[in-house]
């Protein structure tokens, strides 16, 4: 294993080389080191089973070149699994054979005068203990246990999830003078509880941290079988057109799938929004949301992207107005025009980690809606008579990626709002919602105090969010042959 030192060591060493050659104007080398454990989890009630199903752990290592010839072409080169400046030639060599012409590139970063936030790594993650990461696991199938143990629940159970332990280094150089090293660190708890009844049941909750002492994977396991009891008597909804409390989870999941704000989506019109619309009201005065990249708990906060750009926070929605989008160094300098541009958010995330596959594209790091007035209770009862959708999944664009427009299913954690109280669960994937964006978060009552750190499946990027109160969401039931 490299320490950062040694990344460091290399991309400074291999720059300063690599300049020197003959036809380059610029040049920036990459390099990485990952090291993701991942303990899958897998306990049975009817069968014979381990709880911990597998182990394993994953690790990737490399550099990679960028290069702005003389010619004004540009090179991409990488090398795996070499980390010296044997590997940063030979990344050299394929960037060489690999020019293109992008007459909107104007050059590689130049260092900033901001300062990075300070964000710091768990050293116990770098160095994980393989007994403490099997006792996590282990205590995440017990809080599911301990709490259906005090229901006296005898049905058959089902609980499936994972422990995901990351630790990821990166440093990166150039010949403008940019000179930025990253360590982080992230351990991850989920647990879905499946109740094997005559219907589907199920509860999921996690938790998440970049330390891992403070990773509570006990009670993970607990709420999601709290989550999962709490459906077991349920009902089906009717097709309406309902108000609706968003908890956390569902917030995340449509903010995934329609808040689309990157400026490379922007540019082909994959994003509901337009360079035009910055200024433009879009939202309910209520909303506000930001991509916090020096957020002090949170698993998305760097250091520095992987351009070397000192993370930081970048306002996106102010009180409802578009006010910017997420760009990196290149779009940044392309749509100079638009002053409102930052360059700080120029990473290359793939499949768990920071990689030197790949050249720096545009990520948020954690996306946070800021926190309004209202307790849960508040929102309930704002509500008054309507639903309260907990879980989505499934959700898509419809009508086209520039359409603010989408489908999701009601997966679970959801319940009837009958005079401003919850009264029973919805049963699960019965409810499918047809919605917009753009008319939802128009119609927001209120948004709540409490703020949850979430991920959705599948996304690198974290939210951070409350529940969200809206006037009315377009619903359609589902599965009537079933329920």
């Amino acid at each position: 294993m490299a320490s950062l030192n040694e990344l460091k060591g290399i991309t400074e060493s291999g720059a300063s080389f690599l300049e020197k050659q003959s036809g380059v104007k610029e040049v920036e080398v990459y390099a990485s080191e990952n090291t993701i454990t991942v303990l899958r989890l897998a306990f049975s009630s009817n069968i014979p089973s381990n709880g911990l199903e597998e182990s394993k752990q994953m690790k990737s290592r490399g550099v990679s070149v960028r290069v702005l010839f003389k010619d004004n072409k540009i090179g991409f080169g990488k090398e795996d699994a070499d980390l010296s400046i044997e590997g940063v030639k030979k990344a050299f060599e394929k960037a060489k054979k690999n020019t293109v012409l992008d007459k909107d590139f104007q050059s590689l970063p130049s260092p900033s005068k901001k300062k990075a936030p300070g964000i710091k790594f768990d050293k116990k993650i770098v160095e994980l203990d393989e007994g403490k990461a099997v006792d996590s696991a282990y205590a995440c199938i017990n809080g599911a246990i301990d709490f259906l143990e005090k229901k006296r629940f005898t049905e058959s159970i089902s609980l499936t999830g994972e422990l995901d332990f990351l630790a990821e280094k990166m440093s990166v150089s150039n010949s403008n003078g940019v000179k930025a090293s990253d360590q982080n660190t992230s351990a991850i708890a989920t647990l879905t509880s499946i109740f094997e009844l005559d219907r589907d049941i199920s509860g999921m909750w996690f938790d998440s941290s970049t330390f891992l002492k403070k990773l509570d994977a006990y009670k993970a396991g607990a709420v999601s079988a709290e989550k999962a009891y709490s459906t077991k008597k349920a009902a089906t909804v009717d097709s309406g057109k309902y108000g609706v409390v968003f908890g956390p989870l569902a917030v995340t999941e449509i903010l995934n799938s329609r808040f689309e704000a990157s400026m490379s989506s922007v540019e082909v019109n994959a994003s509901p929004y337009k360079a035009g619309d910055i200024g433009k009201k879009i939202y309910s005065e209520e909303m506000t949301i930001l991509d916090n990249g020096v957020h002090a708990t949170a698993i998305g906060s760097k250091n520095f992207s992987d351009e070397g750009i000192p993370a930081q926070k970048t306002l996106l929605v102010k009180k409802g107005e578009l006010v910017s989008f997420l760009s990196n160094d290149y779009y940044a300098k392309k749509f100079s025009d638009l002053k409102c541009l930052s360059n700080a958010n120029g990473f290359r995330f793939g499949g768990g980690g920071r990689h030197h596959e790949s050249e720096p594209g545009i990520s948020a790091t954690n996306l946070e809606v800021l926190q309004g007035k209202h307790s849960e209770k508040e929102l309930l009862e704002e509500i008054g008579n309507g639903l309260y959708i907990g879980r989505l999944w499934y959700t898509y664009p419809v009508n086209g990626f520039a359409s603010p427009d989408f489908t999701s299913t009601v997966r679970g954690d959801s319940f009837v709002i009958k005079n401003g109280k919850i009264e029973n669960a919805v049963v699960p994937n019965t409810l499918r919602i047809s919605e917009s964006i753009d008319k939802l978060l128009n119609a927001v009552l209120g948004v709540g105090k409490k703020q949850l750190q979430t991920l959705a499946w599948g996304q690198e990027a974290v939210v951070i969010t409350p529940a969200i109160a809206v006037r009315e969401c377009k619903i359609e039931r589902i599965a009537l042959g079933l329920y």
